[in-house]
């Protein structure tokens, strides 16, 4: 049921305005399913998109001018959690600053008389590039190449602006049809993007605590040090290397070893990969350049990566085919700008005499990941990355400067970093992750934050591991029983949720959202 703000006169959800005052009717029962109703008294929702561990997404058009949008709504549980507010603000503050074709506009944002906090933004009539990829496996080079530098295009837009968007992967390059029924390609959900500037003002994470991908995180993001604009290519060029050959250049049969052969070993080459395939002279040379270890031997600007890779494939601007879209003449020095101001927030002032860089020891990091598996939203927290004396080096051999990435559309010799000795990972990783108590509460926010029904049995593994470690808190353990029954929920086991949800009322009776959820499951 509907009720008019003005005369409180009650009309079925399918009445939009009052006929007697002709005010936009409100929601009886605000935060529960939107079909037919006007969020801010302007979007009529039409139909249900999808949901998450944040909310829901609705399509919705404008009452006056028409306009469909897709608009997301965070779960009225959630609206008093400042991190996933945060994140919401910093979604619209971000996109909205980046004006580009490629990247997904954003219309309003704010908070609604009910209480409803809302995002609304451009719909995009088309599907992931993770869908495209499971349906049809390796793309055609063309089309893969034509996706990349719309792709490539849009990042620059961003990093032009300070901007590093952090999260990169198929999920979020949305692909829709232009009239001629190529690829039109919108990069979304700027939702964990931070701005690099000198400070630090713009603080998306608790310390200690790294979100993305990790399939499609850049070694420096897996260790938990200070991101730039490198970081997002490196995940473009694990993107691109994707659709070439339909797998990543990291072979293992789970993501925290993925993550571990990224730290330690070198990519696959393209041949390795798909030796069925051919690729052309000089792509190859290209990715190793994107692919380094070190983002200080990585290509600087995503412009200047596009350009090299649509010189080696031969598509240029103009020719028939697939247009290259247009990148700025000034790319690589904004992108040299934003680099040395992320570089001085973390080094401080610079050193009297100039020295070779100190290679980075591999233990600490290996050693002090814990990593949750949380399928495309996994999030892993990092503890005692900030040791870095006292152990022996795995890596033995010595730091050899790389060659600078190429700066021609030229071909040239693949960049070759000094081969590195093989790390032993230590038997430390091949137990069970240590749950670092003190940190189990942001963790568990974040699996919550992060969860969806493809992502729901890994969150509920994570949660369970929290719930059963030794010592921890009544509320933390309040807070994990009641993650594990929202992944039931998205697992559509209903009754295992509910019995959950009842567990983390019992431990924890003063939080009223356990409460919330266990009276709708009574009901």
């Amino acid at each position: 049921m509907k009720t008019c703000p003005v005369c409180s006169t009650e009309y079925p959800d399918d009445v939009r305005f009052c006929p007697n005052d002709g005010q936009t009717l409100r929601s009886s029962s605000p935060g529960q399913d939107l079909v037919g109703q006007v969020v801010a008294d302007r979007y009529h929702v039409l139909k249900k998109l999808g949901e998450g561990g944040m909310g829901q997404v609705y399509l919705a058009e404008h009452v006056k001018m028409g306009r469909k949008s897709a608009i997301k709504v965070l779960n009225p549980t959630m609206v008093y959690d400042p991190d996933a507010v945060a994140r919401f603000n910093r979604e619209a503050a971000n996109a909205s600053r980046i004006s580009h074709p490629s990247v997904c506009a954003i219309y309003d944002f704010g908070e609604t008389a009910e209480g409803l906090i809302y995002l609304a933004m451009e719909f995009v009539e088309g599907e992931p590039l993770t869908d495209v990829l499971e349906r049809e496996g390796a793309l055609p080079v063309a089309r893969a190449v034509n996706i990349f530098v719309q792709v490539a295009d849009a990042l620059q837009a961003a990093h032009d602006i300070g901007i590093v968007h952090r999260d990169l992967k198929p999920d979020n390059i949305m692909l829709a049809r232009g009239r001629d029924g190529s690829d039109v390609v919108k990069v979304v959900d700027f939702g964990i993007a931070k701005a690099v500037t000198g400070d630090d003002t713009q603080k998306v994470t608790k310390t200690g605590l790294v979100i993305g991908t990790p399939e499609f995180m850049s070694p420096e993001q897996l260790s938990g040090d200070t991101l730039d604009p490198r970081s997002d290519i490196y995940s473009l060029a694990l993107v691109l290397f994707k659709m070439m050959t339909g797998k990543l250049p990291f072979a293992a049969s789970t993501v925290q070893e993925t993550m571990v052969q990224r730290l330690t070993d070198e990519p696959l080459k393209l041949a390795a990969a798909r030796p069925d395939r051919r690729f052309p002279p000089g792509l190859q040379a290209t990715l190793d350049a994107a692919l380094t270890r070190s983002p200080v031997d990585r290509y600087r600007s995503a412009a200047k990566f596009a350009s090299d890779v649509a010189g080696v494939t031969g598509l240029t601007r103009g020719s028939s085919g697939i247009p290259l879209p247009v990148t700025r003449g000034d790319a690589e020095e904004r992108t040299k700008l934003l680099v040395s101001l992320s570089a001085a927030a973390l080094q401080g002032p610079p050193p009297v005499a100039a020295a070779l860089p100190k290679q980075r020891s591999l233990v600490p990091v290996i050693v002090g990941a814990v990593v949750v598996l949380a399928g495309a939203g996994a999030a892993m927290l990092v503890f005692g990355g900030g040791q870095r004396g006292g152990g022996a080096l795995l890596d033995t051999v010595p730091h050899v400067p790389a060659a600078p990435p190429p700066d021609t559309a030229v071909p040239r010799a693949p960049v070759q970093p000094a081969r590195r000795t093989p790390a032993r990972i230590p038997a430390v990783i091949r137990r069970k992750p240590r749950i670092e108590l003190a940190r189990a509460h942001e963790l568990l926010d974040d699996l919550l934050f992060k969860l969806e029904p493809r992502t729901a049995a890994m969150v509920l593994d994570s949660a369970r591991h929290i719930y059963t470690a030794p010592d921890v808190t009544l509320v933390d353990k309040a807070l994990a029983a009641f993650v594990i029954g929202n992944a039931y929920f998205q697992a559509n086991e209903r009754e295992k949720g509910c019995d959950w949800v009842k567990t983390a009322a019992l431990l924890d009776p003063a939080t009223r959202s356990y409460r919330d959820v266990l009276a709708q499951c009574q009901g």
